[in-house]
């Protein structure tokens, strides 16, 4: 089973670069025997933020899984459904994971995979500014879901 894993984020950006760093534990960890259940094959993306041409990344997974860091979230890591979207909705930088899914079902012609977001929590987006401790620790959390996950093809 193929599995898409896209990172996004902005390594300049304080806890943006949480993406970038979760993308470069999982290069290597995910290489080590028995990090991942049997049959799973994964496609890992790195990139600033979703864009359109993502789609193509996705297409011919089972299943892809979205890493990003949000301010708005309660908790330090969540784990959710990514419904497909009822219509294509982006701004100037950014495509939201549910209009991913609209946009490849509408470009492609067929039934998105089924897709999960993993956030995690960011409290400082300014530019210069490194990681913060907050966030560093809710990384280490990330890292702790994502192997799990991985490891015993737990996606519900």
């Amino acid at each position: 089973m193929q599995i898409s894993l896209f990172f996004f984020g902005n390594p300049d950006r304080g806890d943006d670069a949480v993406g970038e760093a979760l993308y470069q534990w999982a290069q290597h960890y995910f290489t080590q025997p028995d990090k991942l259940a049997a049959g799973i094959e994964l496609r890992q993306v790195l990139d600033f933020q979703l864009e359109p041409e993502h789609i193509f990344d996705l297409e011919g997974s089972a299943l892809g899984i979205f890493v990003d860091c949000h301010a708005a979230s309660e908790k330090a890591v969540t784990w959710q459904a990514v419904p497909v979207g009822s219509q294509l909705m982006f701004s100037s930088h950014s495509l939201t994971a549910e209009s991913l899914l609209f946009l490849y079902e509408n470009t492609l012609q067929q039934p998105a995979p089924p897709c999960y977001l993993l956030g995690i929590r960011g409290e400082d987006f300014s530019l210069g500014k490194a990681m913060s401790p907050a966030t560093q620790k809710a990384l280490e959390l990330a890292k702790l879901q994502l192997a799990h996950r991985l490891r015993q093809a737990d996606f519900a």
